[in-house]
């Protein structure tokens, strides 16, 4: 647990004063840059003369053991000067000697710029040239430099010197150690950064520190716990069935370097009296209760025993707890905070958390968790912070107004995006609308669009998922972002009967994927679309393409079905091994009942079905997607190969009853409706209603193939009635008279003549 008077403790034990000498360690080897400029030397050595520091507070710090640089100045320097600087607990930052503000402002302007190498370069000439490299603003620019550079463990070292050599509980010490947590949060250390962030946000969080300060504190936290909670493998396991975006914000440059040089008031406002005591209080819940505290050096468990006496809560710690509680101590200084919050933070550095049910708080480890409740602590926990980032950012001070929108709208789409976790799809979409009024843009406004295409995807609005995707497309620049949207516009497209944009944007997708999950399924998609717009060939080529993609469990078994298919399609059955039936065969016998989940996937394994000679399963298949197809241009495809294939089966009765519960047909499908009801009718024996539907179709503006099958069939219609001379007019190509003719219908037309 990060305490901040060990700060200075820890800077005796890191230069090796002991006992009253003070050893001189070796350089370290320094960071090599793929860059033409110098790195800067390894952060200064401060030098003490107090020596009563224990060494359990230098491991709890976390304290890098500084090295001497490099500047034969500071080799040289004079020891009853040097020693003192440490003469106050807190030592003073101010410069030793004067800064070339010309090189400081260049490296200011290269680092707003983005040119982290060239700042880190700059601001290591101000670091060479100083007498005693001490000061703060120095320090921290290294560090941010270093930071955005990449070069993580010289950022790490210039942050803990900057954090030693600044006033305790200043602005450049809080700086510091926010950097700190940022540089373990991007290497993975989220346990170690949500502890020291937790830590800060118990006493550095109200209104007596600047805004940045607090806001950053409750932005950093957000952002860890939001991390952790989508590491968990139960969230992984939900984001792959219904994928979402969420966006981090990125450093702030110019507020931190403001910081830098941020002067701290010289008369501190008085400290408030100590104690805990209740604000509010509903029923017990400690979501709603509120506390103020001002505690130094408290033990936890003397804190939760004053919650307890105060609330009047009944709360039981388990053993495991207790074990980890024993000797743990707490800073709390908040003129309000609620109770849920003040658990969150104070129980986090032991690896606690808290539950309540009825009136009854409990207390665990999080190893006594499942992992499905480990995460919907976790998601809780986020949730509270992310509250608190919306109310305590401010657009007219602190972040700026185009940066604290940025935040805002973050904060609410992300809260949006943990709502669907839990299931809370209508709390989602008011959060994802309130978050697109207050106004974000570029990539924030993409993922935004990105994450309502998905919610409209699950919730069954199709076109609003498509409108929210071609937007999404116009606003990012992000490759794996376009990859995603290209995959879902591949698939909504196909939905809706538009086979060449389907393959355009699948397509596209396919060459932006880098995700394999995400390049398996622009993958399939595509195969799919050529297979059903009659190109075997490309199906194939795009699946053996993507084969690596696609291996293990259900979708290599419905790949293996789809890429023979194709083959068969192009090759042709042969003799031998060639023979592309067999291996149609055995890849449809190796299917599982529930690998095909789409209706267009249980289409094309219909078709395979049907392409072997296997049509009581292909019937199957059908009646399977014809349930699960909603109304439109897939549900009549499936209910007319239906018919055909009850037709193809001499199953009349059954085709008959399919063709007639069309109803309605689009006229894109109507003559082939048409033409299929008057071969049933002809089967069936009713030659009149056959007669009545091939002169209906034939009045119609058709294509002159239908209109000669069309003609044909009239023709076997009329020899069957006994009008051999009226057949032979049709079997001629002429169409002979009648006294009934079926009308013309546009649009959706009714089936029955």
């Amino acid at each position: 647990m990060f305490r901040a008077e060990v700060l200075w403790i820890s800077v005796f034990l890191a230069i090796g004063a002991v006992g009253g000498l003070v050893y001189n360690w070796p350089s370290e080897p320094e960071v090599d840059v793929e860059s033409p400029v110098v790195v800067e030397p390894s952060p200064a050595v401060e030098v003490a003369a107090d020596s009563a520091a224990g060494p359990a507070a230098s491991e709890e710090l976390g304290a890098v053991e500084p090295v001497l640089g490099e500047n034969p100045q500071a080799a040289l320097a004079d020891p009853g000067a040097v020693s003192g600087i440490w003469n106050d607990a807190g030592p003073s930052s101010q410069r030793s000697q004067p800064i070339d503000f010309g090189v400081l402002e260049l490296g200011d302007r290269l680092l707003l710029g983005g040119n982290s190498i060239g700042a880190v370069k700059h601001y290591s000439k101000l670091w060479q040239q100083a007498n005693l490299p001490v000061d703060c603003a120095v320090l921290i620019r290294l560090g941010l430099a270093s930071e955005l550079a990449g070069l993580h463990q010289q950022a790490e070292k210039h942050y803990h010197s900057a954090i030693r050599v600044a006033k305790k509980g200043s602005a450049q010490q809080l700086v510091s150690l926010l950097g700190l947590a940022r540089l373990w949060e991007r290497e993975g250390q989220l346990g170690e950064a949500i502890s020291l962030l937790g830590e800060l946000f118990l006493v550095y969080s109200h209104e007596g520190y600047p805004v940045i300060i607090r806001e950053s504190i409750h932005q950093q936290l957000a952002d860890c716990l939001q991390r952790r909670l989508l590491a968990s493998q139960v969230v992984v396991e939900a984001l792959r069935k219904e994928p979402m975006e969420y966006h981090w914000s990125p450093v702030m440059v110019e507020p931190i370097l403001e910081l830098a040089d941020f002067k701290s008031p010289t008369d501190p406002p008085a400290n408030p009296a100590s104690g805990l005591k209740l604000l509010q209080d509903y029923d017990g819940g400690v979501s709603l209760m509120l506390v103020q505290a001002h505690l130094e050096g408290i033990s936890v468990l003397e804190l939760i025993s004053e919650l307890q006496r105060l609330s009047g809560l009944q709360v039981i710690v388990t053993e495991q707890a207790k074990s980890s509680l024993v000797g743990r101590l707490a800073d709390v200084d908040s003129p309000v905070m609620p109770v849920s919050m003040l658990l969150d933070h104070v129980l986090e550095p032991m690896a606690l958390a808290w539950s309540q049910s009825e009136g009854v708080l409990t207390i665990m480890a999080r190893d006594e968790l499942t992992s499905k409740d480990l995460a919907s602590f976790d998601l809780a926990r986020a949730q509270r912070i992310l509250r608190q980032v919306q109310l305590s950012l401010n657009k007219e001070e602190g972040l700026g107004h185009a940066s604290g929108v940025e935040r805002t709208a973050a904060a609410i789409m992300n809260e949006g995006n943990n709502a669907r976790l839990s299931g809370g799809w209508d709390v989602a979409v008011e959060k994802y609308r309130s978050a697109r009024d207050v106004g974000p843009a570029d990539e924030l406004s993409a993922k935004l669009y990105f994450n309502e295409a998905s919610l409209s995807l699950v919730r069954g609005e199709k076109l609003n998922a498509l409108h929210s995707s071609y937007m999404a497309l116009d606003q990012t620049l992000s490759a794996e972002l376009q990859a995603q949207v290209y995959s879902m516009i591949a698939d909504l497209e196909l939905e809706f009967g538009q086979l060449e944009k389907s393959i355009t944007a699948a397509s596209r997708g396919l060459r932006r994927a880098d995700d394999p999950a995400v390049f398996a399924r622009a993958a399939m998609t595509l195969a799919k679309a050529y297979l059903l717009t009659g190109d075997p060939y490309s199906a194939n080529a795009v699946l053996f393409e993507a084969s690596p993609s696609l291996s293990g469990g259900a979708l290599e078994r419905l790949a293996s079905v789809f890429s023979s298919f194709a083959r068969f399609q192009h090759v042709g059955p042969t003799l031998g091994l060639q023979d592309e039936g067999q291996r149609v065969v055995l890849a449809l016998a190796a299917l599982q009942p529930d690998d095909v989940v789409s209706y267009a996937d249980a289409l094309v394994v219909s078709k395979a079905y049907s392409a072997v000679g296997l049509r009581s399963n292909a019937i199957d298949r059908l009646n399977e997607a014809l349930d699960i197809a909603p109304a439109g241009y897939w549900n009549e495809r499936i209910r007319l190969q239906l018919a055909e294939m009850y037709y193809a089966s001499q199953a009349l009765d059954k085709a008959n009853e399919t063709i007639e519960s069309f109803g309605t047909v689009s006229a894109t499908l109507l003559p082939r409706v048409l033409y299929l009801h008057a071969s049933v009718q002809l089967e069936l024996g009713n030659l009149e209603q056959s007669e009545a539907i091939c002169r209906r179709l034939l009045s119609m503006d058709i294509d002159q193939e239908i209109q000669s099958s069309a003609l044909e069939k009239l023709g076997q219609t009329l020899q069957r009635s006994g009008d051999h001379y009226a057949a032979a007019l049709c079997f001629a190509g002429l169409l002979p008279k009648s006294e009934g003719a079926a009308s013309e219908a546009g649009g959706e037309t009714a089936v029955s003549p």
